[in-house]
């Protein structure tokens, strides 16, 4: 298992995060400093788009995931 330690620039995008990697099945544990307040319009929109993605959906259409991400080099390389 590896840890990885992350510093995000404002609660509201580190609450954004958290909801997105909480969605992955590969991550084990979340550690939270303290609850987030929202209080703008873009962190609402933002807040509902991750509220709307269904838990362990992301990724779900990779069946062999390094010939994918041999996809994604050969796309990156090719420009």
């Amino acid at each position: 298992m590896t840890t990885i330690k992350i510093t995000i620039d404002n609660r509201k995008n580190a609450q954004l995060l958290t909801k997105m990697l909480k969605s992955m099945a590969f991550v084990k544990k979340i550690e939270e400093d303290l609850p987030i307040s929202p209080n703008s319009n873009q962190f609402l929109l933002l807040q509902n788009f991750f509220n709307s993605i269904e838990p362990n959906s992301m990724f779900r259409d990779i069946n062999n995931p390094v010939e994918w991400q041999k996809n994604i080099r050969d796309e990156w390389e090719a420009r």
